[in-house]
């Protein structure tokens, strides 16, 4: 179809052109694959269809990877002035309107969001009555640099050095299982105890699960997993439940007391980044969603987000003793868990 200017309609998809940035900037698509939680084939077909549309060739493999053509520079310099062009659109719909609230997107794994932030969102709305929060609860890692949020907290720092990233602290990550477990199946002692146990292990990305496999017993061959769940609330409802061990993060007490710390010499730690692109702050409505953001992750007020590990039994105390536990109220309720 010709426009009355000459151009074709290609009809392109967006998401595509993310896609090919993404390949294009880590120059693999094992990489690419990792970064965004997407498989490496799901990947290529992305890349074979906006091809299809540009009808060229854009990547050819190479010893050292993925290497962009000429016709793949050309494609990769036009569509990154077009992200910067839907960045400049971004800001502009973002200013607040007479009668419509701001919106910030909020791009979050699954239990940093559902579990911590999302119980303490009355603060943001306190703060910023105007506001309206769109918050994207997932395991792959949002696209903060081709737009799918605004403001992402994630376990993996970014490769994208246009964005700005801070430390929000860390996630120091143990065993748990339920009571009714442990009374049926006997104390876990040590993760020595762990193969002899049923295990739920969560498989998605920004999960290193091949680090908690290093950590236990040598002759492990991961026989014992008894669940594979791909979401942190299948993981907690499974373990409350009874269905085995599992490796959450020490705050979990504060979210469900059916949960018991096992295996106490056992722990990760993961950093937490907080990430979205430096534009944002121009905005009054952003600026202070990434301030809460920040001040939920205070580790004066939080120390089990500091670099020194705490126990989950001291930050149960510390918890009861600083009246925090009213922020969990719905999720401690037993009875609807």
């Amino acid at each position: 179809m010709e426009h009355g200017d000459g151009t074709a309609d290609l009809d392109i998809n967006w998401d595509d052109v993310r896609v090919f940035l993404l390949v294009a900037r880590l120059s693999s698509f094992r990489a690419a694959s990792i970064e965004s939680g997407v498989s490496v084939n799901a990947l290529r077909r992305r890349i074979e269809a906006l091809e299809h549309k540009i009808n060229a060739v854009l990547l050819t493999r190479s010893a050292k990877g993925v290497e962009l053509t000429e016709e793949g520079r050309k494609v990769e310099e036009t569509a990154q002035a077009m992200l910067e062009q839907a960045r400049a659109l971004a800001r502009l719909s973002s200013k607040s309107k007479r009668g419509l609230r701001a919106t910030v997107r909020v791009g979050a794994t699954e239990g940093l969001g559902a579990f911590w932030l999302v119980p303490r969102l009355v603060d943001l709305f306190e703060r910023a009555p105007g506001i309206q929060v769109d918050f994207r609860n997932e395991m792959r890692v949002p696209d903060v640099s081709g737009l799918e949020v605004d403001i992402a907290v994630q376990l993996e720092r970014p490769a994208d050095e246009g964005l700005k990233v801070v430390r929000l602290g860390w996630l120091h990550i143990v065993l748990f299982a339920s009571a009714d477990y442990i009374s049926r199946h006997g104390i876990i002692e040590t993760s020595q105890d762990i193969p002899r146990h049923r295990f739920i292990e969560i498989n998605a990305p920004q999960i290193q699960s091949g680090a908690l496999k290093e950590e236990l017993p040598e002759d492990d061959s991961r026989s014992f997993v008894a669940l594979r769940v791909n979401t942190a609330s299948a993981q907690v409802l499974a373990a409350t439940h009874g269905a085995g061990v599992t490796a959450l993060p020490t705050y979990a007490q504060l979210v469900t007391h059916k949960l018991h710390h096992v295996a106490r010499e056992f722990s990760l730690k993961r950093d937490i980044w907080l990430c979205y692109h430096p534009d944002i702050v121009e905005f009054r409505h952003m600026r202070q969603a990434i301030d809460w953001i920040k001040s939920s992750f205070d580790q004066e007020k939080y120390p089990w987000f500091g670099e020194r590990f705490l126990s989950p039994e001291e930050i149960d105390h510390l918890a009861a003793k600083r009246g925090l536990g009213t922020l969990f109220s719905g999720f401690r309720d037993e009875h609807k868990l």
